[in-house]
């Protein structure tokens, strides 16, 4: 095989490649714009908002003060703010889970005010183990959505050297074919 043909072929494939490292990049940036946008238009109509930083506990301000006072509309302050509501938790029922509460009001043998109070601190524990799950799946999406939108530079940007690299390739077979 002659080094024209060598070349077209390989700039050829090059540029097959390119278009589509173009194209996926494109379907990536897209996707994952969508997710964050998907995720900060769920968040935001929540008006979930930090307490100022006067009104956190000390552990709470070396933790999160950074988002005091902040509304929650991004993966990140998603996830901060469920870590906020875990450490709230912790103090309903010893830091028993809603299930372990639960079941523990369910159990024989005791009274039914002990049951009621218990059952009670279970409602809090759902309710606030829920909203955790809530937000932590927001930012889990927001995280993948944040991937996508990198790979997605990452293989338009490929894309484009790997264009330009096969348009030189075939400048060179023009070259190639002339000098023989």
């Amino acid at each position: 095989m002659d080094r024209k043909t060598w070349d077209r072929l390989v700039s050829g494939a090059g540029a097959l490649i390119a278009v589509a490292l173009l194209a996926l990049g494109a379907a990536a940036i897209y996707g994952g714009s969508f997710g964050q946008d998907n995720v900060r238009d769920r968040l935001e109509p929540e008006k979930v908002v930090f307490p100022p930083f006067e009104a956190m506990s000390e552990a709470e301000q070396a933790e999160l003060g950074g988002f005091a006072g902040q509304q929650v509309d991004t993966g990140s302050e998603a996830e901060a703010y469920a870590r906020y509501i875990e450490g709230h938790l912790a103090f309903v029922n010893d830091g028993m889970t809603y299930a372990e509460t639960s079941n523990a009001a369910r159990a024989e043998g005791i009274s039914e005010d002990e049951a009621a109070e218990l059952q009670g601190k279970a409602d809090t524990l759902f309710k606030g183990e829920t909203l955790r799950a809530i937000l932590l799946n927001a930012y889990g999406w927001w995280t993948v959505s944040t991937i996508a939108v990198f790979a997605g530079y990452a293989m338009v940007a490929l894309g484009v050297a790997l264009g330009v690299f096969s348009m030189l390739g075939f400048r060179h077979a023009k070259r190639a074919a002339a000098s023989v």
